[in-house]
């Protein structure tokens, strides 16, 4: 290939080398400081020809190359630019592709199960609690004593009533007769013109008639002066004398039922909840309750106007100003206790004050805030806080809910269920199990204490969870209903379940409400005869965090909600 010359401003030239390639497909070398060089390969000796160029004014040549032919008439700084531009993107594509590459490296190698989170279906109540030990007007627990937690309504007992703990929702609660109450006498409880929540427990001996729960009433002839919380005809009733609600569900005796009254001043509605969920509500009726006039009176438990007795159990009884969401009744209702083990703190954040006890414990960084570490053999944590006492005798569901951070996988108890403090027994037929646990080969365990239906012989509904890992964040759920069996949830999957109707212990077994022992079958630190397990019981050795014990079967959507928190 040639290049010439673009003018020849050469008149006088006599002549030009003429030369004569030899085609072997290699072609010459472009031509430099404007003179014709040879390739190095297939060159022929020239010889000289003569050319008559006068009159010639310009020889067009045009170029094969457009890219060059363009390249060749820009300035020489636009050239200069154009090369540093090349550069600098030639650099780019060199250096940026492996920095991507490496930073995407850096982001999956490091995220593990304490730090991902993952998008739940939807919202949850989960989150929406009574605040931690948050103001009340009045707090009846019935715990041996009358009187109100706040030491401010004081309680006498006419007709008798007693303590039960054999029948009770949480430690102790009153037994009324049908013809005793409790009589609320030091001072007049203001609820007029307010909004407020009454909430509590309740176990009906008899539903005939009405069976008055909390009263007050100035005067039983003028409206909205009364205020009657009771079981009316089998239903929930709620009324400000002629001003009145029932709820929808026919309650039935020997059962615990949670029990919530709302008024809402601003908007005039009453509402019903049982057992957290809503039974009856002036709501979209296009009817105004009250507001509640009540100036005076006094104030009675298990007793309404008429004469109305209360006949069974009454336990934690809650005076509330304001009116509760349907969140926090619901929370209120099933969230049976609630430990997030901030600052070495054994408190129960739920509503129940169910305080727990431990041994042997060091408060660590948990996986939300702080947490409790298991390092020795007696290292332990324990609370009463397992449901009602007769609801896991009657196979009432449950869910516990835990984090845990092991230092050790070869052996150990999570949680163990006892009729005793002592993690034993304390008669002839009572719970002894470890209900979640570490086999000696660090696999999980979640396990149930069931019996046949002829006899209290015993046995185990077992389910095999995953090999936990050691120095690694697990959040393990373990779950149970009659009608969807015993299941283990891990890192908010369902890991393993039994669907086999679990049977459960006759009434009578259970004579006290079950402890549960966090972290250790027993307190001494060695594991109970009585215990039957396929794990191997004993103390775990890791942290433990944000412990949750509800009296309900949580849904997939709520164990994912605790499991990302």
């Amino acid at each position: 290939m040639l290049t010439a010359v673009r003018q020849l401003n050469v008149s006088k030239l006599p002549e030009i080398t003429r030369v004569r390639m030899i085609p072997d497909g290699i072609p010459p070398s472009p031509p430099s400081s404007g003179k014709l060089l040879p390739s190095s390969r297939g060159i022929q000796t020239p010889t000289k020809i003569k050319l008559n160029l006068h009159n010639v004014k310009q020889i067009p040549v045009k170029h094969p190359n457009k890219l060059l032919t363009f390249w060749s008439k820009l300035p020489l700084k636009h050239k200069i630019l154009i090369g540093i531009g090349l550069f600098m993107v030639i650099c780019a594509i060199a250096i940026i592709p492996p920095v991507v590459v490496a930073t995407s490296r850096i982001i999956t190698s490091t995220t593990a199960p304490t730090t991902t989170t993952y998008a739940c279906a939807s919202t949850t109540c989960l989150k929406s609690l009574t605040s931690f030990h948050a103001s009340t007007i009045a707090f009846w627990l019935f715990d041996s004593t009358f009187n109100d937690v706040n030491n401010i309504y004081t309680g006498f007992g006419y007709g008798s009533p007693s303590y039960s703990s054999t029948y009770a929702y949480l430690g102790q609660a009153i037994y009324l007769t049908g013809s005793s109450y409790v009589y609320v006498s030091t001072q007049f409880m203001n609820l007029t013109y307010q909004s407020f929540t009454i909430e509590g427990w309740i176990y009906l001996a008899s539903v005939t008639s009405e069976r008055g729960i909390f009263g007050q009433c100035a005067s039983s002839t003028t409206t909205n002066q009364c205020l009657d919380l009771s079981v009316k005809s089998g239903h929930l009733h709620m009324g400000f004398q002629n001003d009145d609600i029932s709820g929808a569900t026919l309650l039935v005796t020997s059962k615990w039922y949670h029990v919530a009254f709302v008024y809402d001043s601003s908007s005039l509605q009453q509402t019903i909840y049982l057992n957290g969920v809503l039974d009856g509500t002036t709501a979209g009726s296009g009817t105004s309750s009250g507001p509640y006039l009540g100036t005076s009176g006094s104030t009675t438990i298990g007793l309404t106007v008429s004469s109305n007795y209360f006949s069974g159990y009454i336990d934690h009884l809650i005076v509330t100003s304001g009116a509760k969401t349907a969140c926090q009744i619901l929370n209120d209702a099933t969230l049976t206790a609630y430990y997030p083990f901030d600052s070495g703190s054994y408190y129960d954040y739920g509503i129940n004050y169910q305080n727990g006890n431990g041994n042997q414990l060091t408060s660590v960084t948990g996986r939300v805030n702080q947490g409790i570490l298991f390092s020795a053999t007696t290292s332990y944590f324990q609370t009463q806080g397992f449901t009602a006492t007769a609801g896991y005798a009657a196979s009432q569901p449950f869910t516990i809910a835990l984090w845990v951070k092991p230092t050790s996988v070869v052996g150990g108890t999570l949680v163990h269920i006892s009729t005793a403090a002592a993690g034993t027994t304390s008669g002839t037929y009572n719970a002894c199990f470890d209900l979640l646990g570490l086999t000696s080969g660090g696999y999980l365990i979640a396990q149930i204490f069931t019996t046949t239906s002829c006899c209290y012989s015993s046995s185990t509904t077992a389910i095999t969870g995953p090999l936990l890992s050691v120095n690694v964040w697990t959040h393990i759920v373990v779950s149970y209903s009659s009608s969807n069996g015993l299941k283990l949830y891990i890192n908010s999957t369902l890991n393993s379940f039994s669907s086999s109707s679990l049977a459960s212990f006759p009434t009578s077994v259970y004579t006290t409400q079950p402890y549960v022992t966090i972290g250790n079958a027993s307190p001494s630190g060695t594991a109970p005869s009585c215990i039957t397990s396929t794990s191997s019981p004993g103390v775990f050795l890791g942290i433990i965090d944000e412990l949750y014990i509800y009296s309900r079967e949580l849904t997939t959507t709520e164990i994912c909600a605790l499991a990302n928190p």
